[in-house]
């Protein structure tokens, strides 16, 4: 850690957010009270829902997958171990089908590459995403804590402006390809041309 840079932990996030809603703030989820009892119950749940119900570029790792020795039931040739940390798989490079069970991946051919979602440590949260997460927390925990339905509404209006700015900011973390003229492709493939991203 570089001398100077403060880096946020789980427990800094969520008592930042019940300071923002006028609660008092926590050390620990364990402390006495409604405000680190509702951190403690909604943090993860909140967390992870809003790591995969977004595309988020910094929370994306790639891995080839770990053949393993026995052999599916029916329809499948091939069972892959998922990643420990995988939240969600976003993409499987070259595979026309698969189907998870589990934590197994299991497809027809014997080589899978993917990308996916992991639990993204507090300290590598971009401030754009630590900003929006923060604000959802106070949504939730002004019902949670407080049972202010009027904080509620006003900060997941703001958890929603601010997720939209979060989106913008984390797309322009990988660069744009650009459409290229290719008449003869373009002709071939109903005038579809450049890469998919």
């Amino acid at each position: 850690m570089l001398k100077g840079v403060y880096m946020s932990s789980n427990v800094d996030i969520a008592s930042n957010a019940l300071q923002m809603l006028g609660a008092k703030a926590i050390n620990s989820f364990d402390d006495p009270g409604a405000g680190a009892a509702a951190a403690k119950a909604l943090y993860e749940p909140l967390l992870t829902a809003l790591l995969t119900n977004t595309y988020w570029r910094f929370a994306i790792k790639k891995a080839s997958l770990n053949l393993l020795s026995q052999t599916p039931l029916n329809e499948w040739k091939y069972a892959f171990q998922i990643p420990t940390d995988n939240l969600k798989i976003e993409k499987a490079y070259h595979l026309r089908s698969y189907q998870i069970y589990q934590n197994f991946l299991y497809a027809n051919q014997n080589t899978v590459e993917i990308d996916y979602v992991y639990r993204v440590p507090e300290s590598l949260f971009p401030s754009y995403f630590e900003l929006a997460f923060t604000y959802k927390l106070v949504s939730e925990f002004a019902l949670a804590v407080t049972d202010d339905a009027n904080k509620n509404q006003l900060y997941e209006q703001k958890f929603r402006l601010a997720l939209a700015d979060a989106m913008a900011a984390d797309a322009q973390q990988h660069p744009q390809f650009a459409i290229q003229d290719q008449p003869f492709t373009d002709v071939r493939f109903g005038g579809f041309s450049g890469d998919w991203i």
